[in-house]
C-alpha cells in the first residue's frame, strides 16, 4: 500500500476551538495543550523532541510563576513504557490517564476529562478583562499545594452545588 492510499485515523468528535476530533496520538495531545495552555495559566518556554518535551511556567500567585517540566503522552502509561525518568518531570499531560502506579510526585493532567470544563473556563476568560472566578480559585488552590486535577475536580464540585 502506498502512503497515498493509507486511511487516516480520527478520534471521537469533540468540537473544541479549532480541534474537531479527539487526539489519537501524542502529537494531538501536544496540539491540544497548545490550544489550552493559557486557559490553565501556563506559559510555554520551550517545546522539544527530547525529554522532557516542554518547559513551561505556571502561575501560582500575583507576579509568581513556577517552572514546570512537562512530558506529553497519549496515555500516561506510555511514560513508563518509554523508560522516562520520573525525577525528570513535574507533569504528564495526556489524553488518557491509565497509569495506576504513577508516582505521586508527578502531577497528571488528563485532557479528556477536562475538556468540557476547559471550554467553559475559556469562555469566562474571554468575556472578562480581569481574572475570572476560575483563575482566582485556581491560583488560591495552587498556593495551597493542590494539583491541577484536584483543583479542576473541586471547581466542578463547587459549581454543581
Amino acid at each position: 500500500m502506498t502512503s497515498g492510499n493509507r486511511k487516516r485515523i480520527f478520534g471521537d468528535k469533540v468540537e473544541f476551538k479549532s480541534l474537531s476530533c479527539a487526539p489519537v496520538n501524542e502529537l494531538g495531545v501536544v496540539y491540544l495543550f497548545g490550544v489550552l495552555h493559557e486557559t490553565f495559566d501556563f506559559r510555554i518556554e520551550s517545546i522539544q523532541s527530547g525529554f522532557p518535551d516542554c518547559i513551561a511556567r505556571r502561575k501560582v500567585g500575583k507576579n509568581r510563576w513556577e517552572e514546570v517540566r512537562i512530558e506529553f503522552e497519549y496515555d500516561s502509561r506510555s511514560f513508563k513504557t518509554h523508560g522516562h525518568d520520573p525525577y525528570g518531570v513535574d507533569i504528564i499531560i495526556c489524553w488518557k490517564h491509565n497509569w495506576k502506579q504513577c508516582p505521586k510526585e508527578i502531577e497528571v493532567i488528563e485532557l479528556s476529562s477536562l475538556l468540557g470544563d476547559a471550554e467553559q473556563i475559556d469562555d469566562q476568560i474571554k468575556t472578562k478583562k480581569t481574572l475570572s472566578a476560575w483563575q482566582l480559585f485556581a491560583q488560591q488552590k495552587r498556593l495551597e499545594g493542590l494539583s491541577f486535577t484536584e483543583i479542576a475536580k473541586l471547581w466542578k464540585k463547587n459549581k454543581d452545588v
